[in-house]
């Protein structure tokens, strides 16, 4: 991996500004966490968490907050002091150009819901996808994905993609795990093995779906200060983070 001109970087943010003055507040880049019902395949974790637990929590806001922090130090991004999250059927959600959704495994969207991100996606929205895993928990999101963008593929990106070029530059994609997993000495977890970074892209080649497959991106932010995480880790959630945001706000 080898970092790129920050100066190309600088081009690329002030040609973004636009966008970011469409969605957030003013030029000011806001990390939007997605509230969602949760159902699915499986779903036992209220029994263990309690009745009123839903999967979009994981790891918020603590995850998100961290990486900010990390936008602000090594970017020129205008970076919020406070992650939010919104259901996709509050007013404010359209105001947003960059939104992350997480345990999609579980996620029951009605059709409203569906209808209204397959709208935002379509005028110009990025939904970043993360923390699922396995074969059941794949084919719930599929399910889910064929109500909100009806007829559009799930592609492997790959890595010759700009996405993986617009700050640093990367060659593999290595698997970030879950604290959980590392705790028990493996790196995957519900029979996810394989690492994806996969999309959906729009008529015009835009990616406006990152989807973030059997890895977990936000427990290796959430987990930055903790010693039981290894910090090779979290790094690497730092930095393709960084590119998927800047990606984000420059397509």
């Amino acid at each position: 991996m080898r970092w790129i001109n920050k100066n190309l970087v600088l081009i690329l943010l002030l040609a973004g500004s636009e966008l970011l003055a469409q969605g957030s507040n003013g030029d000011e880049f806001t990390f939007v966490r997605v509230r969602y019902k949760s159902g699915g395949v499986n779903f036992r974790l209220r029994n263990y968490f309690g009745p009123r637990w839903e999967s979009w929590t994981v790891d918020y806001p603590t995850a998100e907050e961290n990486f900010m922090k990390g936008l602000k130090n090594w970017t020129s991004l205008n970076v919020a002091d406070k992650a939010i999250s919104l259901s996709l059927l509050d007013t404010e959600f359209y105001r947003y150009p960059f939104a992350y959704i997480v345990e999609v495994g579980f996620m029951s969207l009605t059709q409203a819901e569906a209808d209204t991100l397959g709208e935002w996606l379509m005028r110009g929205g990025f939904l970043m996808v993360d923390d699922f895993h396995g074969p059941f928990e794949w084919q719930h999101f599929l399910e889910q994905m064929r109500s909100i963008l009806p007829g559009r593929p799930i592609l492997d990106i790959p890595l010759e993609h700009p996405i993986f070029h617009c700050f640093y530059d990367f060659d593999q994609l290595i698997q970030i795990p879950g604290l959980g997993s590392l705790l028990n000495g493996r790196t995957h977890e519900k029979g996810g093995i394989k690492q994806h970074c996969m999309g959906i892209f729009d008529d015009d080649g835009r990616l406006m779906v990152l989807v973030i497959r059997n890895m977990d991106m936000g427990d290796a932010w959430e987990h930055t200060y903790d010693p039981r995480y290894p910090p090779q880790f979290s790094a690497e959630a730092y930095r393709l983070g960084i590119n998927f945001v800047i990606y984000a706000m420059t397509h």
